[in-house]
């Protein structure tokens, strides 16, 4: 039986990321360039120059430049991410035509590799998308739908599908996802993180968890798609499983390290 080869698909996709990003990235360009001339403008003198006060004002117009780039940036994510259809949760099988579904979820695919890999000078689009108030409506229009705030910029892949309560912290490199990619099949599931909830730096988290208020996974775990952690649970392990019950959270100092 001949399989299906998804080499002209996967070409597809990065063509239009690569399209995509350029377009993004010179629009935020262009606009933060414009409202910089418009609001204070450029000095006169040339930034080369020994003068202390000249750099100041280069120094200050480059600053607000920057700020301007990162905020129409995020803001440009959210107007495209407005115009995209929300792909629903399901079973899709892979072929060549591919469901309506999978298409949605590919351009908004373009658009989180695009918040979390910005072209510089965007390292301040994770500031951007984390502060009230444009945080407000990033998160209920691009997600994922949060109300915490993180030290570190976890990767969160399938923003649409994913939850999170209050008070969670993510630890560096942590990865959650909306999806499960299979041979022959992707299923869209949403993933749930509750209050109070830590996970450690470099975890995985699949599509379809579902992890409960107070629990704790360890550093490097990985949580197999579907997986409901309880209430107040420490998992941990590849694949994580459950190491022990917790006291609610504030009730003793924690000791557990999940690195």
């Amino acid at each position: 039986m001949k399989t299906f080869d998804q080499i002209r698909g996967l070409q597809g996709f990065v063509a239009l990321d690569a399209l995509g990003r350029l377009t993004i990235w010179s629009v935020a360009l262009i606009v933060a360039t414009v409202l910089t001339t418009m609001w204070r403008g450029w000095p006169e003198a040339s930034p080369l120059t020994r003068d202390w006060g000249v750099a100041w004002s280069w120094s200050q117009r480059i600053g607000t430049w920057v700020i301007l780039f990162n905020n129409a940036y995020v803001l440009e994510l959210i107007l495209l991410r407005m115009l995209i259809p929300t792909p629903r949760e399901g079973v899709y099988k892979l072929g060549k035509k591919p469901d309506r579904q999978l298409v949605w979820a590919v351009f908004v695919s373009v658009l989180t590799k695009a918040r979390y890999e910005p072209p510089f000078p965007g390292f301040l689009v994770f500031h951007s998308s984390n502060l009230p108030p444009i945080s407000w409506l990033f998160s209920a229009v691009f997600g994922p739908k949060s109300k915490s705030c993180y030290v570190v910029d976890p990767t969160i892949i399938d923003p649409y599908m994913v939850t999170i309560g209050r008070n969670v912290t993510i630890g560096f490199e942590a990865m959650i996802t909306g999806h499960v990619q299979e041979r022959d099949q992707v299923t869209i599931a949403r993933t749930v993180i509750e209050d109070d909830v830590l996970v450690g730096g470099g975890s995985i988290i699949t599509g379809g968890v579902h992890i409960k208020q107070g629990s704790v996974v360890g550093a490097a775990s990985l949580v197999m798609p579907g997986t409901v952690i309880g209430p107040n649970e420490f998992w941990a392990g590849t694949p994580a499983r459950k190491i022990r019950d917790l006291p609610p959270p504030g009730t003793v100092p924690a000791t557990t390290s999940v690195g």
